[in-house]
């Protein structure tokens, strides 16, 4: 759906969207910085096969906590690990985030869509909590947060860019699978290998194929 062009006849079928929110954000070196609209773009793909609807272009920007340090914003990964990191290129405030997407649920209901799912592949609090108040209140909206335990037992919101997250790429997207592994993650760097670990080797192909069922089928049952 999100390849290919849409004519009137076409959308006047359809009564399902699907909105894929995520961010353009550091992923350490072995996942891309794209990670996260990537993820929930495929998560909704899934579901429209099953559920035919219209799968809206992903929304890249997002919000997350900031805090100054040292006289500096930082926010989300930056703010955890105190200092700027390479690849962020999201940051909204919670309130533009929350009037933008308002707004475009609104636009949605206006054209007709009966029931709107938003699959957010940005975990931050700040981030849930602002699109919880929007599903909290439009009765069509079906609000996913792919890392809560309430759609997925196997995966962990703890973990940025940890194994969950990486399983979770790698079954959305196989052919990535071996550019991460390849990726090498430096031994200064202070988020992975401060202890010498390496995400990756908890990470498996099967483990996110697991996860990434879980989640379509815990959507198609809100749908139902």
């Amino acid at each position: 759906m999100s390849e290919k062009t849409t004519y009137l006849k076409e959308f006047k079928k359809y009564k399902v969207a699907y909105l894929p929110i995520g961010t353009i954000e550091w992923h350490g070196n072995h996942l891309p910085i794209e990670t996260d609209f990537l993820v929930a773009l495929k998560i909704c793909e899934a579901v429209a096969q099953k559920i035919p609807g219209y799968v809206l272009p992903p929304f890249y920007l997002g919000t997350d906590k900031s805090q100054k340090i040292k006289g500096e914003e930082l926010r989300g990964m930056d703010r955890y690990l105190g200092k700027k990191l390479p690849g962020s290129l999201y940051y909204l405030t919670p309130d533009i985030l929350y009037r933008t997407i308002k707004s475009l649920v609104e636009n949605l209901i206006s054209q007709g869509f009966e029931r709107i799912v938003i699959v957010t592949g940005h975990a931050g609090s700040k981030q849930v909590e602002t699109i919880q108040k929007i599903k909290n209140m439009y009765k069509p909206v079906i609000f996913i947060n792919p890392f809560s335990q309430n759609i997925s037992k196997k995966a962990n919101t703890s973990e940025h860019a940890g194994s969950e997250e990486i399983s979770l790429f790698w079954a959305c997207y196989p052919k990535e699978i071996q550019k991460s592994l390849n990726m090498k993650i430096p031994k200064n760097d202070d988020y992975f290998e401060y202890a010498g670990l390496d995400p990756r080797k908890k990470a498996s192909l099967r483990l996110g194929q697991k996860i990434l069922n879980e989640i379509v089928n815990k959507i198609i049952q809100n749908l139902k």
